[in-house]
């Protein structure tokens, strides 16, 4: 535990995050309200559990605060959000921990979105594809990414990415009896 002193020296350092709330900044409020929910619906999406999704919530911030990274524009910044709790999630993912525990289930969704009941449905069959159609769905129609900047995102070709779409769409509409489109 620091004493007095040495969290003083700490808080002084700019590259440093304190205990002190007064260190953080409106620039920082800013950057947890614009990126906390898409960070936390992509984790609940690839992680199919809430307290996981929270988990890597904190440790995107934590790498965004620790690291400080300077974007060129507001979209390199969501990219690198993005690309940051992918992996995260991924190494989540491949743990032992992780591999030791239940599967997926799928009531848990129903408090992630207040959306209409066809819209938790179609979330659920999202949710239940594998993992390779489920990232590339979601980034697609839910944050409304384009192929190219998926397979940017992914570090996939767009073809694969594009692939991974079409493939996803076709058993998202086996699921949904058709009516997906």
């Amino acid at each position: 535990m620091l004493s007095l002193q040495e969290s003083e020296t700490t808080a002084s350092n700019p590259h440093e995050i304190g205990t002190d709330r007064s260190q953080m900044t409106g620039v920082t409020f800013t950057v947890i309200d614009r990126y906390q929910d898409m960070i936390y619906r992509t984790a609940v999406t690839m992680t199919a559990n809430h307290a996981d999704a929270e988990d890597i919530l904190q440790e995107v911030f934590f790498k965004y605060f620790r690291l400080q990274p300077a974007f060129e524009s507001r979209s390199h910044e969501k990219a690198w959000f993005l690309r940051v709790t992918i992996n995260e999630c991924k190494n989540l993912m491949r743990s032992i921990w992780k591999r030791k525990r239940t599967d997926f289930n799928p009531e848990l969704l129903e408090s992630v979105s207040s959306a209409e009941e066809h819209d938790s449905e179609v979330l659920c069959a999202v949710m239940s594809l594998p993992e390779k159609y489920r990232i590339a769905i979601y980034l697609y129609y839910y944050e409304e990414y384009s192929v190219r900047e998926i397979a940017s995102i992914t570090a996939q070709s767009e073809s694969a990415v594009a692939q991974q779409l079409a493939r996803g769409r076709r058993k998202l509409r086996k699921q949904l009896g058709g009516k997906a489109s």
